[in-house]
């Protein structure tokens, strides 16, 4: 004979304790009710005292019964709570996501992706860091990250990626510049000025996308100063200590002081991926994923 688990008994009492009824509580339970009796019983010996005074007319819960009753119903309710939660983490639908990004995503659709992601899954969170593409990829490699917006030349490795956004070169310099009153100039004059541009450390993947388009040409630019984040790189440029170079995703943002110009013959482009490691892909980071996959592709229709 096949003895019910200590859980299954507790399940029978607080059955038994709403109906205050074996009969009822059988019915309800879909078990014979000498069964339920003799499981409560069980649960009484094992835990040696008394849980119901019965009589042949009148089932009520002892003092002790009472306290395991209503302490036994929350922890069934929390407990019940748990394993829903759980599972909406196994399949995808709760959990944390942390996601990297670069100074150059954060002006290209990442937010609508994250809007719409937190819209269609709101149990969801989504945890950002700024990181340059470089840390990104260390991080992705260690697990501190779960998916990163970064540049697709710094993207590699036991990676995955889609693509984000493309966005053509442009220099910005000066508002009293010589220049600023032109609307585009050739790479070989913007080599002839003074370059702020950021660091090669943590701009690597940038510096690395400007330096192969203008060593294509033979040419090399006059960097006279780096900074770490943009908006010092902006205050250099605008203090007229140089020009330096950005994406067209920028001008909404650029801050009075400063103009951009097209750059006429700049060939190469800056890609911005979505990207998470290949052996490392959750339910709720595949879910991510595919809200990404469905807003770029509708944006590109």
């Amino acid at each position: 004979m096949v003895h019910p688990s200590l859980h299954a008994k507790t399940q029978y009492f607080l059955a038994v304790g709403e109906t205050l009824s074996f009969r009822k509580a059988a019915r309800a339970l879909g078990i014979a009710q000498p069964a339920l009796s003799r499981s409560i019983r069980q649960l009484e010996e094992q835990l040696g005292f008394a849980l119901f005074e019965r009589s042949t007319r009148h089932v009520a819960l002892t003092p002790a019964g009472e306290i395991l009753y209503r302490e036994g119903t929350e922890a069934m309710r929390r407990l019940a709570g748990a394993f829903s939660r759980a599972g909406a983490v196994a399949q995808g639908l709760r959990g944390t996501l942390m996601v990297g990004y670069s100074t150059f995503a954060a002006t290209g659709p990442m937010s609508d992706i994250i809007i719409e992601f937190r819209k269609q899954y709101p149990e969801a969170q989504v945890a950002l860091r700024l990181l340059a593409s470089s840390e990104q990829s260390a991080a992705l490699d260690e697990g501190t990250i779960d998916l990163g917006f970064m540049m697709s030349n710094v993207s590699a490795g036991l990676r995955q990626s889609i693509p984000i956004s493309r966005e053509r070169l442009i220099a910005i310099v000066p508002a009293n510049h010589a220049w600023a009153s032109e609307r585009s100039i050739t790479l070989r004059r913007l080599a002839t000025a003074p370059i702020v541009i950021g660091t090669a450390t943590r701009w690597r993947g940038f510096r690395t996308l400007v330096d192969d388009m203008t060593g294509a040409k033979g040419l090399k630019l006059n960097v006279v100063e780096e900074a770490d984040d943009l908006p010092v790189l902006l205050q250099l440029v605008r203090s007229g200590l140089g020009c330096t170079i950005l994406d067209v995703s920028f001008i909404p943002t650029l801050p009075p002081g400063i103009k951009p110009l097209e750059i006429r013959d700049a060939r190469a482009t800056l890609d911005i991926v979505l990207t998470w490691r290949a052996d490392n892909l959750s339910p709720l980071t595949a879910r991510f994923v595919e809200v990404a996959k469905r807003l770029v592709e509708g944006s590109e229709g």
